[in-house]
Formats: structure tokens, sequence, C-alpha cells
């Protein structure tokens, strides 16, 4: 549950941004944000200040760079907002833009989040408010395991002197929001989502420490609140959410549901739901959680009518985390056969399919192949198929590899090695590696190989 002071962000194959069209700005009535950066990359020509919604970041504006190789960004002025600037959506901080007409950005490329600006009240406000945050998280996070370690050792004394700690930390979270609120509405709605309550043996009405926080997370923050519809820290409390709920013990069961009572605080299509629905398939694709296809087809439902670039790769990993789920469809596979021709494993639809993936050069696949062959022969005539995705870069190495095993089945490659798309796709980080589907290209199981092969094919179709 550690705050950085930028956005948390997805793994790469979910992150997207969109370029919308450029607003004109009107002379005299424009913000002036000068960015004076450290290690700025050379082929950079410009920085980006993004919006990110839900899985995608919004490029605002772009600032080109300077003769004297600093960059400089220029919009209209509006009311005060939270955006992230950077050079692309993995390397960005976060800054307040508005009403403040000339500001200065001092950061390092590599360190975005822990840039620094002058002639900004604004933006030191939001210095500071991070760094309290981030303190107050951290207090939080070592009483919370201390507690904890002193109830497993059943100390009464310990115990006693961690819950004050932990009252006394919970009364500095309130004094802060309190100030907070009155000082900045924008920066107290920000910290009530980085902020949430601890539990400690004076919370009463509770059955335990999960319960307090499925129930509680949220009680700083008014999240049905519209004010809340411009705070991008939405994604990120929920993100936390799952995982805290993850961390405690919470089944599956137990944490879709919580968060889906959370989620229906918030109106369906709005950007507060957009982002908090992405929390929640981050929290879930981060925990294996079985849901986060169910959540993640949701969101696809919801906004690929207002997709800003993030669908596409959504439907990715969609596709690739399947790999790994027993009843999921295993997506399609197409390459060439060793003769050149394209094949699909689609083709077998209507088989019992195994998948290997394997190389002429891998020792184990090798030292496999005949009991994989043998398999094969036996139960090839009730239906059984083998589809092999080689990882191979030499043609002539793979096609001599499949005469020399007595390999008598489909074969596909994209010859491109640890670089194969086919890999990629399916998770493949180590070979040999198997996939066994059933007859409607479902997976039945993954990494099936010599006994156990045998056994679950004669589960499958008698001896």
């Amino acid at each position: 549950m550690k705050k950085l002071f930028l956005f948390l962000l997805l793994p790469l194959s979910l992150q997207a941004y969109q370029k919308p069209a450029q607003a004109t700005a009107k002379a005299g009535n424009d913000v002036t944000l000068t960015c004076k950066i450290v290690g700025a990359p050379a082929t950079s020509t410009h920085i980006t200040l993004f919006e990110q919604v839900g899985l995608a970041y919004r490029e605002v504006a772009r600032g080109p760079r300077q003769p004297d190789s600093s960059f400089l960004l220029t919009v209209p002025a509006s009311k005060a907002k939270l955006y992230s600037i950077g050079f692309d959506a993995t390397m960005n901080g976060r800054i307040i833009l508005g009403e403040e007409k000339q500001l200065t950005l001092y950061a390092n490329a590599e360190y975005m989040a822990l840039g620094r600006t002058t002639g900004s009240p604004a933006n030191k406000a939001l210095e500071n408010m991070q760094k309290r945050v981030i303190a107050l998280r951290t207090a939080g996070d070592q009483l919370r395991n201390e507690f904890r370690m002193a109830r497993s050792s059943r100390n009464a004394e310990t115990i006693s002197e961690v819950n004050t700690r932990l009252v006394s930390l919970d009364q500095e979270k309130t004094v802060f929001l309190d100030s907070l609120k009155t000082a900045s509405p924008l920066l107290w709605r920000s910290a009530t989502l980085q902020l949430s309550p601890d539990y400690h043996t004076g919370r009463t009405g509770y059955s335990d420490e999960m319960d307090f926080y499925a129930k509680e997370f949220f009680s700083y923050a008014k999240i049905n609140d519209a004010a809340y519809e411009e705070t991008p820290d939405m994604m990120d409390a929920f993100q936390n959410y799952v995982s805290t709920l993850s961390q405690l013990g919470a089944n599956a069961n137990t944490s879709k549901q919580m968060a889906e009572t959370q989620l229906a605080k918030l109106t369906p299509g709005t950007n507060a739901h957009r982002r908090a629905l992405s929390g929640i398939i981050a929290g879930f694709k981060a925990s294996n959680h079985p849901d986060f296809h169910v959540y993640a087809r949701k969101y696809i439902d919801a906004y690929r009518t207002k997709d800003m670039g993030e669908i596409g790769p959504l439907e990715y990993s969609l596709k690739q985390t399947s790999t790994s789920t027993p009843g999921m469809e295993a997506p399609d596979l197409v390459g060439n056969t060793p003769e050149g021709a394209p094949y699909s494993l689609s083709n077998l639809r209507g088989k019992y399919v195994l998948v290997d993936f394997w190389a002429s050069w891998c020792g184990p696949c090798r030292r496999e192949n005949p009991n994989v062959v043998a398999m094969y022969k036996k139960y090839n005539p009730k239906g059984f198929e083998i589809l092999g995705v080689s990882l191979d870069r030499e043609a002539g190495a793979w096609k001599k590899a499949i005469e020399a095993d007595g390999l008598g089945w489909h074969h596909i490659s994209d010859l491109k090695g640890w670089s194969s798309e086919h890999a990629k796709l399916y998770s493949v980080s180590s070979i040999p590696q198997t996939l066994l589907l059933d007859r409607e290209g479902k997976i039945i199981q993954r990494n099936l190989r010599g006994e156990q092969l045998g056994e679950k094919l004669k589960e499958i179709f008698g001896e």
C-alpha cells in the first residue's frame, strides 16, 4: 500500500494514451509552465501533460523543447486541476495547473515524481501534502504490523501500547484532513483517497480486521460526491482496497462482493466509475483473482465507445491471462508451418489438443519428446492432436529436430526465439510448456508432462 508521488501505473500491456485535438488558448489568458529536466532523453522533442482516466492517459497538451533544452508548455487558464506530466505514461509525476499563470518545474527525467516547482504555492502545497500522506501511511503500515504481531504472541502489554499509538495516529489523520479540507478541497479529496482509518481494539461492531477495512476503507472520502469526478486517485484507491482485502485473507467471492458494494456507489459512465473499475481490474490482475476477466470485460463493454487507446491492450491482456485459467478459451495461435504455409490452432477445434511450446535447442524438450510421441500414437486415433509451437530462430534446426524426433503432428513458429509473439501471448518464459485443450478449445490444464499427461489422457480417452 505504499504510495509514490505518481499515479499507480498498470503493467505496460494495459497502458494507453489518447491524443485529442489541442485547445486553442486565448492570448493573455494562458498558463505557462517551464520544465527544466535533467537527463531528458535527447530524442524527446516535447514533454507531455496527461490526464489519467481509467486505464488510459489522455494527452492534454505538449510542450516543445526550447533552444536551452528546457520545455515550454502552455495551456488555457482554468480551475486548478491535478495532471500527470512527463515524457510518456510511465515516466511522469504530478502537477497542479490552471490558476497560476507562470511556474517552473525542476525534475530528473528518471524521477519525475520527485520534481519540484517554483512560483507555485499550489504545487508547493501538493508536495507538502504528499510528504505528509506518505509519512502517515508509513506509520500506519508499521503500527498495523506491530499490532498483528502482538496479537499473535498474545502480549497484552504490547497490544495496549500499540493500540494507543494507533488511536493517536487516527487522530493525526483526522486533524490533517480537516485542515486540508479548509485550505484546499482539491488536495483534500486526493488525500482522502490515499488515507484510510486504522483498525484497533476500540473499533466495535466489526467481526474482525478484514470486516472493518471492507466497510471503512473509504470512510474519509465521499466517493459519490460529484467533485471526485476530477480526482485521479480514485483508481489507486480502489486498487489499494482490493489489495488490502486480499492481504487480509479475503477469498475471491468476498473481495468481489466488497468491491462491487463500493463500485455501486458510483454512477456508471462517469470518470469516477471508470477509474474505480480500473482500480478493481488492476488489483484483481495483481492478485490473480479469478474475476479479473469478468471486470475487464465489464470495462470493455462499458467504455469501448469511449476508447482512449486502452481497449485493445486490455483485450490482449485478457487473452494473455486466460492462458493460465482452466475453463477459459485458449486464444488462437497462427503461424507458419515448416513448409511455409499458415496454420492455426483453431483448425484443430473438435479435437483434444496439446499445445506444446518447445525448441530444437531445448534439452528438456527433446528428452520429453519420446513420451509425447508415444502418447500421440496411442490416442491420436481417438481424437487427440498436438500443435508444436517452436521458439527456434533457425528453420533448418527446427525442421531437423522434427524429423529426428519423429514429431508427426502439426507445427508452427514465427522463428523469433524468445521474442516469439506466440510465447508472449501465452506468457511462456520457460520451455517445455504445454496446455491441454478440450474439443471446444478451452483449457483443461497447463504443464502436463510425463506420467501426468499420460494419466490425464487415460482419464479422457480410456485405455
